[in-house]
């Protein structure tokens, strides 16, 4: 049964509904590759990350949007990682994350989404200080897409960074 079906099901009965009923999820990063590979790129970020979906972040912001996010979940989160050129950094951000569409495994529900976080981002540092746009006293400023898909408490997101590359983590919710 379609994730949808059971929802409406559930709503015409009269009972509450939260297909969301996690509000932390911790990931790492399992594969990393640049779209134009140099020499000096690191391809092993370390990558460990920890986000926040608040009961009490407003999404009244997104209310101009409802007919098309009408179930985008605002969060906060924090990663930690080696950045392309092996330095220690830290991405600390805010985003939404946006369901899409859920497909019937057995019994359980695949349930597929787009995350856009915006933050900023410390850790280029020397040399590779311009790597990153408008890099201004060790930090800039960041947007990051993602796409994922989650299976009970399991999730996994391709992360793309820039024009960069891309990132696949994994992570658990609860």
């Amino acid at each position: 049964m379609a994730f949808t079906s059971v929802l409406w099901a559930q709503a015409a009965q009269g009972s509450e509904v939260d297909p969301d009923d996690f509000r932390f999820q911790v990931h790492t990063s399992l594969w990393t590759t640049h779209f134009n590979p140099k020499p000096e790129h690191n391809n092993t970020q370390n990558l460990i990350g920890f986000e926040w979906y608040g009961d009490s972040f407003s999404p009244q912001y997104l209310e101009p949007f409802h007919d098309y996010m009408g179930n985008a979940r605002p969060f906060i989160g924090g990663a930690w990682f080696r950045n392309s050129f092996d330095q220690k950094s830290i991405y600390l951000y805010g985003g939404i994350r946006q369901e899409l569409l859920a497909y019937a495994v057995g019994q359980r529900e695949v349930q597929t989404y787009a995350k856009v976080t915006a933050g900023v981002i410390h850790g280029y540092r020397g040399e590779f200080r311009d790597k990153i746009p408008f890099n201004q006293f060790g930090i800039a400023p960041a947007v990051i897409p993602m796409i994922g898909a989650q299976y009970r408490n399991a999730a996994a997101e391709l992360t793309f960074f820039g024009f960069s590359g891309v990132m696949l983590t994994v992570g658990y919710t609860f």
